[in-house]
């Protein structure tokens, strides 16, 4: 997709404005007022619908395959929560929460918008800094002021603890990035420093235990990600620093953060021993023991919103809780939770809303763009501190955990996009490493001239093996290069290592005949090689497969082959088909997101041609390699197994008719491959 045109239609400079001004004023006093937050995310989604609706931009097929999976798994929660509910009665419960449930559907408006607006990413890093020097300020003067509540000496913020003090720190860590980045102005980073501590202080002084669990992990991340280019003083010492400032707030004496991780450390050593725990802990485990009754009850179809209540008050009359466990309406676990309200399926969808966002966050720090793997890092951190506080608190059962959630995912997705696209779109980077392309090709001149046409004055070299093609293929590449070689066919493998030897460029982009390079590809590769040291020596590509006049996104044909990497350090395996690239052990990999365009099939004619072809090949190969088949059923089995992998798990069927089609094709193609194996290894 051409980048100017990717800008058509994008929201007005007044629009764009109005919406910085409100992811400013949610993230800065988000914390302390959270009905400041809750109305942003409304005004968001709102004012998200409105403009897709009058500019016609509801397109969610631009976003990028993963972006797609997040809003899938959204509505296949929010779906399995309403079947749940239907499926138990409707029970009345359910009617105040579905509102609240439904409020998750926003995040794909908002995402939709968010990625369109250039101009918000300062809204996000100064709406942080500013939140956590307020939420830090608030704490400060709660606790020397004495301020005394129902959780005693614990600063709430205005809603309970746990949201106040996992939020703060989600903060802290969000912010991590801004100490990185050297092209700040000092006083910049500095503030950073500053709102950093303060966050941190303000969640020890919540006494909010679980979300720091999450500490170790991220700032084990920091050291390979963050920190790996910094000098060791750098790069230890950040976490090293942030380890010693939490463990000073977990140990004081002052802190009630001290006094709950004695009370854990009790609750802990008495469920060794076998002895029932008194503290928070205790009580935890006791309401996941009612959790895993009600569970036991429904385990399919879930028991629906109403179902746990009823059973505290149950337990309650039976004398196995104490009476004060009235007022807990669900079992501080969202992952439990959504098991009861909605069974296996809302637990499955729960758990991709979290690891697909995290995924899409973590792959960001494999491109090579700085600025969009900043963002990443905050989005991943504030992610990964919200899954953790899952752990002990039912977050989708207040609003406030949708909110800030739905928050979190759709702003730093959307501003994860258009950073990207806006790195991009600057002028273009000078190479300081050279490229060679190199292309094998026998009678294809019906797609070498897409191929050789998207690199030819972008290259450095090209690299055409042609393998005796009997129509113009070679009259056509020699219009691109001088470097047309007329080969015998060894075999896939072996014909491409052909090619890489004869290779002279720094780096090689590896291309089959059928793909192109689109514009943003080009450019994102630009980026990184005009780096003097690359973050990795090699580059897997995101292909996008066009076949039957469709894009396909999902299924085995959309995956991500490594085709970029540095000349000297990668090899292709000598095999008759399906060979792949392998680089030196310790080789870096990183992931490039911009599409490869595939243009695999001309239409079905030619896919079932090329695909019995394949089988053929990869039959007698295995055989070759001593893989022998012995019963009858495992073609079938084959086959049905590539059928659901492809339709379901990697989930093809959001392509629609294509995507089905594809599935279909590939089962044939595993059947066959397989068939021909048991006839072979039968003799």
């Amino acid at each position: 997709m051409n980048l100017t045109e990717a800008r058509s239609g994008s929201p007005p400079a007044w629009l764009q404005a109005g919406a910085a001004v409100v992811v400013f004023l949610a993230l800065a006093l988000g914390l302390v007022v959270p009905k400041l937050a809750g109305a942003g995310f409304l005004l968001l989604g709102l004012t998200a619908i409105v403009w897709l609706s009058i500019a016609k931009q509801w397109r969610p097929g631009d976003l990028v395959p993963i972006e797609r999976l997040l809003c899938m798994a959204i509505v296949l929660f929010v779906v399995a929560w309403l079947l749940g509910w239907g499926i138990n009665g409707l029970d009345p419960a359910g009617l105040e929460a579905v509102t609240r449930i439904a409020r998750l559907l926003l995040i794909i408006p908002i995402l939709l918008f968010i990625r369109q607006l250039d101009t918000i990413e300062s809204a996000w890093w100064r709406g942080l800094t500013l939140g956590a020097i307020i939420a830090g300020a608030y704490a400060w003067w709660s606790f020397l002021s004495g301020q005394v509540g129902p959780f005693g000496e614990r600063v709430v913020g205005t809603t309970n603890p746990l949201y106040f003090g996992g939020l703060s720190l989600a903060f802290a860590l969000m912010l991590l990035p801004r100490l990185r980045d050297v092209s700040l102005p000092v006083s910049v980073r500095l503030l950073a420093v500053l709102a950093l501590l303060l966050a941190i202080s303000a969640s020890a002084l919540s006494g909010s235990r679980g979300a720091w669990v999450v500490l170790p992990l991220l700032l084990l991340i920091y050291l390979f990600t963050l920190g790996r280019s910094q000098p060791p003083v750098w790069r230890f010492g950040v976490p090293l620093a942030f380890m010693a400032i939490a463990t000073a707030f977990l140990f004081s004496p002052a802190s009630p953060m001290s006094e709950r991780a004695m009370s854990g450390l009790d609750d802990l050593s008495a469920l060794v021993r076998g002895e029932q725990a008194e503290g928070t802990i205790g009580r935890r485990m006791a309401l996941w023991e009612l959790a895993g009754e009600v569970i036991a009850e429904h385990p399919l179809s879930g028991s629906g919103p109403g179902a746990y209540p009823r059973r505290v008050t149950e337990a309650i009359a039976e004398g196995r809780i104490p009476e004060d466990f009235e007022d807990y309406e669900h079992p501080h676990n969202e992952y439990l939770s959504a098991w009861i309200q909605a069974g296996p399926l809302g637990l499955f969808a729960l758990v991709l809303m979290f690891g697909i966002a995290l995924r899409r966050h973590g792959r960001v720090w494999q491109t090579g763009l700085k600025r969009t793997r900043y963002l990443g890092w905050s989005g991943l951190a504030g992610l990964s501190t919200i899954a953790i506080m899952a752990l002990s608190e039912s977050l989708f059962e207040r609003n406030i955990g949708i909110v800030w959630y739905g928050l979190i995912v759709a702003l730093s997705a959307g501003l994860v996009h258009a950073r990207r696209r806006v790195e991009l779109s600057a002028p273009d980077s000078r190479r300081r490493h050279t490229i060679s392309v190199i292309v094998i090709c026998k009678d294809q001149a019906g797609e070498i001239d897409r191929c050789l046409g998207s690199v030819a004055g972008w290259a450095d070299e090209i690299i055409v093996l042609d393998s005796g093609s009997s129509d113009d293929t070679v009259e056509r590449c020699r219009r691109y290069t001088d470097q047309v070689h007329e080969t015998d066919w060894p075999g896939f493998g072996l014909q491409k290592q052909r090619a890489l030897d004869l290779a002279r460029c720094d780096w090689v982009l590896s291309m089959d005949a059928d793909e192109a390079l689109s514009e943003t590809l080009r450019r994102e590769i630009d980026r990184v090689l005009a780096e003097d040291a690359p973050d990795h020596e090699g580059y897997r590509l995101c292909w996008v497969t066009h076949a039957f006049g469709q894009r396909l996104s999902f299924g085995h044909w959309a995956r991500a082959p490594l085709r970029l990497f540095r000349r000297e350090l990668g090899h292709f395996t000598p095999v008759a088909v399906h060979e792949k690239v392998v680089l030196e052990p310790g080789a870096r990999i990183g992931f490039l997101e911009a599409p490869l365009d595939h243009y695999v099939y001309r239409d079905l004619a030619h896919a079932r041609q090329k695909l019995s072809r394949y089988a053929s090949l990869q039959a007698r190969e295995r055989y070759e390699r001593g893989k022998r088949v012995r019963l009858a059923m495992t073609p079938l089995l084959r086959a049905g197994f590539n059928l659901l992998d492809n339709l379901i798990l990697r989930t093809a069927f959001l392509d629609g008719r294509g995507g089905w089609t594809m599935s279909w094709l590939y089962t044939r193609y595993t059947y066959e491959k397989y068939r021909q194996l048991l006839e072979l290894s039968r003799g």
